[in-house]
Order: C-alpha cells, then sequence, then structure tokens
C-alpha cells in the first residue's frame, strides 16, 4: 500500500553525532488510505468533504463508547525503532459541540500520550510534538472521554524520525525456537504467586490451580533490543464458549519489571486457536514471554510454540503453479489485508497466482458502511452507503500487477451486519419489512458492482452472488435473517439484481461447501436449477475443504458431484481448496500431498468446465484451520510436499 505523499526518506545531517531523519508526510489527497486502520469499534477512512488542505482527510467515525476507538498506525510502516527520536505533528478536527484533547499515543505497553491538545468543535487545529521511542509499538490517534462517541478527522500529518548513529540493531545471536514438549516443560514455568502448576500431557502444556488472569505459562528468553521477533503458539480452553487470550512480555531494567501485551485472541471451547505476532523489544535486562487471560482463571493449553527471528527469505527459482496450469485453468489464492500491504510477499505471491481473492475484505461486514447508511436512512430507509477500504490493498495491487480478482462475497447469512436488516440501521429496532429490505440488497449490489468497476475497470472477473445457502444435511434452505426478513427467494432476486447490474461478461457464482454429500447436493441442484432458469448464473463454486484423515469425499465422489453441475451448462470453480492433516509430521506432509495430487488430476481432467482453482490461503500460519496445517507453504513461505506433488507429478 503506498503512502499518498512520500516528501523523503530525507537523509539530513543532525547535530555532530551522525544521525540522519526521515520524514514522511500523508494529505490523503489522492483519497486513499496509507495504512491507517481501526483500533476498537469505529471505521477508519479517507472521507472528501471535511479537509484541513485538499479534497480528503482520514475519518474515524461511528465510534461507541470508548477513547480507543480510533486511528492507528505502524511504526514498522515508518520505520520507528526503539531509540529514535521522533517529531510529529498534524491537523485534527472533530464534530462535537464543546472542546475536547485530540492526541497522539503509544497504542501498547504504557500507552503514554505523546503530542496533545484542546480542540475546539468544527474548528481545524495543529497538534505537535516530539518524543523518544523507548518500544516498537504502533502510534494512536485519538479523542479523550469527553468526545467519546464523536468523530473526528485528521490530516496533514508529517512524521520525522531521527535516528542515531549506532541505531543499526546488535547482531542477534538469537536461535530460532521450538518445542513440542517431547522432552517435558523445556524451560516453562508457572507464573502466580505459588497455586499454579504446569505439566505435559498429549504433546502440549497444561497449566492448572489459576488464582488470577495474570497466572501463566512462562519462559525466559534471550532477546535483542531492536530486533524484530516472530513469535506463534496453539492455546486451547474447554470451559467457556469464548475466551480471550494475550501473548505478552515481561521485562525488567534495573530493577523495575513492565509489561507489554503483543497480540490477543478470542479461543473458542475446545478448539486449538492461533496466536500469532510480531515483537520488537526495547532495551531491557531479560525478557519473558507468556500467555496469559483477560477474563477468567480457567485451566487451557499449549503447544507448537515457535521463536524465530522476523525474517522471511522468499523462495526463489521456484517453478510457478500458474504457468503449470496455465494450459487448463486459473490457478490462484486468497489474500488477506495484512499480506496484501506487505509489498514483498505480495510479489512472490504475484510469481505463483493468476487470480486472487479478498479473503474477507469484501464480505459485508467489511463493505457495508453502517454509520452513514444510519445518516440517510433518516431521509430513506432504502439507502445504503458502503467502503471499499479494507479492499483496496489487495485491488490496488493486483490492479497495477494484471492479475485478475475474483469477488467474495455479495450476499452471505454471516458476517453481515444484523444492521443491515433493522429499521434506521439501529440494532435496537424491528426489523424492516420484506420491500424495504429487497430495495437495500438492490441497492447494496449495485453499488458493491459499480463502484469496484468504477474503481478497477474490468479487474474483478467474477462473483460470488451467495455464498453456503442450502442447509448442511437437508436438501432446503438454511434458515437466517435473509429468509426471515426477505424470504427463501432472496437468492433469487440477489441474483436478479447482480445480473442487472454486474458488467456484460461478468462471471455470476453460486457458491458452496459439502457439495458431494446427500441430501444437500440435492438441495444444491434444485437451486442452481432455479437460477439456470432465470438466466442468471454462471458458474458454481465448488469449496474443497478436505482431511487427509478422512477418504470421504472420494475422488469418485467429487467427480460424480461435478457432473451433475456440469450437465446443468454451468462452470465449475475450485473455490476454497485446503486439505487438513492431524499432526505437523513429515509422514501427514506426505499423504497430504497425495490427496492433492489426486485431486489435481481429477481438475485437469475437467478443465474444460473449471475456470480456476483457487487455495484458501497461501500459507498454513494464516490459514482459516492454521492448527491443520492445510495449505501449499510453512508458516516461513516455504513450499511443502503439497506444492511439489502439484507442480512436478500432476502435470507431465
Amino acid at each position: 500500500m503506498k503512502k499518498t505523499l512520500i516528501l523523503a526518506l530525507v537523509i539530513m545531517a543532525v547535530g555532530l553525532c551522525g544521525a540522519f531523519a526521515e520524514e514522511t508526510v500523508f494529505n490523503f489527497d489522492d483519497g486513499s488510505n496509507p495504512g491507517f486502520f481501526q483500533s476498537g469499534s469505529c471505521s477508519v477512512s479517507v472521507k472528501s468533504g471535511t479537509a484541513h488542505s485538499g479534497e480528503y482527510a482520514l475519518a474515524v467515525t461511528g465510534r461507541a463508547s470508548n477513547d480507543y476507538d480510533a486511528a492507528d498506525y505502524k511504526y514498522q510502516s515508518l520505520n520507528i525503532a526503539a531509540g529514535d527520536t521522533v517529531t510529529i505533528s498534524f491537523w485534527a478536527y472533530h464534530e462535537g459541540e464543546n472542546e475536547g484533547v485530540i492526541s497522539v499515543s503509544n497504542a501498547a505497553g504504557d500507552y503514554a500520550i505523546l503530542a496533545s491538545k484542546k480542540v475546539p468543535g468544527n474548528t481545524w487545529t495543529e497538534i505537535s510534538g516530539t518524543f523518544t521511542v523507548n518500544a516498537a509499538q504502533n502510534l494512536r490517534f485519538k479523542t479523550d472521554n469527553t468526545l467519546v462517541g464523536v468523530d473526528y478527522y485528521i490530516d496533514d500529518v508529517q512524521v520525522i524520525v531521527e535516528k542515531p548513529e549506532d541505531a543499526v540493531p546488535a547482531e542477534d545471536t538469537f536461535q530460532p525456537y521450538a518445542s513440542d514438549f517431547s522432552a517435558g516443560t523445556d524451560g516453562w514455568y508457572a507464573r502466580s504467586a505459588g497455586t499454579a502448576a504446569v505439566e505435559v500431557k498429549d504433546g502440549a502444556l497444561h497449566i492448572s490451580g489459576r488464582t488470577a488472569t495474570w497466572n501463566s505459562p512462562g519462559r525466559d528468553f534471550d532477546l535483542i533490543a531492536g530486533n524484530t521477533y516472530r513469535i506463534s503458539l496453539l492455546v486451547k480452553q474447554e470451559e467457556k464458549d469464548t475466551a480471550e487470550f494475550m501473548l505478552s512480555a515481561a521485562h525488567s531494567k534495573n530493577g523495575k519489571e513492565s509489561y507489554e501485551n503483543i497480540v490477543k485472541v478470542k479461543a473458542k471451547k475446545g478448539e486449538w486457536t492461533l496466536i500469532d505476532g510480531t515483537y520488537a523489544p526495547a532495551q531491557y535486562d531479560n525478557y519473558i514471554l507468556y500467555v496469559e487471560t483477560s477474563g477468567g482463571n480457567m485451566d487451557f493449553a499449549i503447544k507448537e510454540i515457535y521463536v524465530e527471528n522476523n525474517e522471511i527469505k522468499f523462495p526463489e527459482n521456484l517453478a510457478s503453479l500458474k504457468e503449470v496450469y496455465a494450459p487448463y485453468f486459473d490457478f490462484g489464492s486468497a489474500v488477506c489485508q495484512a499480506e496484501a500491504i506487505d509489498t514483498k510477499r505480495m510479489d512472490f505471491y504475484a510469481s505463483q497466482f493468476s487470480i486472487l481473492t479478498p479473503g474477507n475484505e469484501l464480505k459485508p461486514d467489511s463493505v457495508l458502511d453502517v454509520v452513514t447508511s444510519r445518516r440517510l436512512a433518516k431521509e430513506d430507509d432504502t439507502a445504503v452507503a458502503i467502503n471499499l477500504d479494507a479492499a483496496k490493498p489487495l485491488l490496488d495491487y493486483c490492479w497495477k500487477n494484471g492479475i485478475k480478482v475474483h469477488g467474495h462475497v455479495l450476499v452471505w447469512y454471516q458476517q453481515t451486519p444484523d444492521t443491515f436488516f433493522r429499521q434506521g440501521y439501529i440494532s435496537r429496532n424491528d426489523y424492516v419489512s420484506r420491500d424495504v429490505m429487497l430495495a437495500r440488497l438492490e441497492n447494496y449490489i449495485k453499488l458493491v458492482l459499480e463502484e469496484t468497476e468504477r474503481l478497477y475497470p474490468g479487474l474483478i472477473v467474477s462473483w460470488d452472488v451467495v455464498n453456503e445457502a442450502v442447509n448442511d444435511g437437508k436438501s432446503t434452505l438454511r434458515e437466517c435473517t435473509w429468509t426471515q426478513v426477505v424470504g427463501e427467494d432472496y437468492v433469487e432476486k440477489a441474483f436478479e439484481f447482480a445480473r442487472k447490474y454486474a458488467r456484460e461478461d461478468m462471471i455470476l457464482c453460486y457458491n458452496d461447501y459439502s457439495t458431494p454429500y446427500e441430501p444437500k447436493l440435492t438441495g444444491i441442484c434444485n437451486l442452481l436449477d432455479k437460477l439456470v432458469e432465470d438466466g442468471t448464473i454462471d458458474c458454481y463454486g465448488f469449496q474443497a475443504h478436505y482431511q487427509v484423515q478422512s477418504s470421504s469425499p472420494s475422488e469418485r465422489d467429487i467427480e460424480k458431484a461435478m457432473k451433475k453441475v456440469i450437465e446443468k451448462g454451468l462452470k465449475i470453480r475450485i473455490s476454497e481448496l485446503d486439505i487438513e492433516i492431524s499432526q505437523n509430521v513429515e509422514q501427514s506432509h506426505k499423504y497430504q500431498a497425495n490427496r492433492y495430487e489426486n485431486l489435481m488430476k481429477l481438475f485437469t481432467k475437467y478443465a474444460d468446465n473449471i475456470l480456476a482453482v483457487q487455495v484458501w490461503g497461501v500459507t498454513d500460519d494464516l490459514s482459516w484451520k492454521a492448527d491443520k496445517y492445510p495449505l501449499l507453504f510453512d508458516r516461513k513461505v516455504q513450499p511443502k510436499p503439497a506444492f511439489y506433488a502439484l507442480v512436478e507429478n500432476v502435470v507431465k
């Protein structure tokens, strides 16, 4: 993602110490977001109409009841490290009636205020300050409690980073750490007042007897200040429907201990959940990494812990999936926003894939602008507003590099704000009528299709119009808010609207999983028959989330289901391919490679009927099934046996 305006990396002498400075300015004048992201419950986007200079400013809207509903920016993107001196200035504006404080602060650690000023309502005010960085953490542009819930704007942000002569980090002699607890606790111990204890069971470290949320399994690590480390592990709890866990660091200097939260996740009951984050330590005498909870003192377990230098060496001279399968169909992947803003990573992805899909960023909960829709609804309750900022990093990259995009998804019973269905877009209100909801549906589809086409003409070649509408284990549509408010014909209406507003050559798809299984296959076919009769559908998205440990569905079952779809005159997209394994061991990866190979041989057999095959993610650690290692590349973006099976064995 490019910065709106970079006036430098300006190199300039500072005093006699040999320091240099880097200057970055954001004025938002091209209308794009250069990497600011939301903290808390709010929306962060670049909007016109309220700006200090030019036409655009960064808007922080839809704030709830917290001062941390704010806009953050990564230190890493500004090349800020511990020991740097930073001078920052920006202009701020808020829509409140009274005066309130707007500031920039640390977004972690001590959350210290770095620069602040009282800002009158509806008045642009300049805020500036200089500070020395103790730890590399994000910047947060926020208000105080007097302005909670008030929309505000920032513009003309200038950041000058002064680096001392000896700013280069010390040589890192840290040895990558990995543990499966096969040799016992491996240095991990229980951090508590004496009540908690750890033990190894079934390849995991279990902690019990916790009496406080900070009671945790911890381990001492020799880290180097100024370097960046990547830390990941799996956590599981069996007591609450959902519990929040934090990977944290404790450190001390001159005998005084302090703490930082590195990353937070929510873990569902009974499921291994990935905790994955990066940490750039400041200068301390020692470091402890530990896992704690933010609510509840339940027992839990951790396993498969990795601590390593955060340096990824992307493979070179590697066979290309897109080139191998070019004679047959497009080969692609899903990509999330965090990947899309990493240019080096995206350049590697571009060498492998001819088509990409935003994993979440074009789903309704990312696109629907509830706050603006609520304002518009005061005049017209059928009005809809959208915001594509979350998807733009990937769309921008694909546009500039000639990579096709598949859009996912316009209508889904999940990841759609409930307020979309409520009168006035207010959660406490009743649901709207069928007619109002159909008008909203049409307006939403119209806006998304027309706006993406206006910004990126011809880039998106196909869309999942509706996702997963058929019940599991049944031949009927699943009950959901769409069927409750609109009725079972919401699917047909969605396709009707999509066909009405889509580009003439746009391929419109219905997407679903568990296709080979009856009676769901019959339900899918019945739905496809209606859409074919209406002339609104072109393609079926055949999800393929499978497991090595299960022989079901067999290749024969999959082929049978594919034939039923093809007989209807529809094309197929293998839309979400991944194959789970139960253990991260060599033999499991061999079985996985064999399963991938057999499936791809089947898909190439039907190449005339298949538009694309897309794996649902690139690297195991970023998969929605991270604990099952389902993809073609490992967490270090190195090819797995499954990758080599696809490029060496399938096509000969």
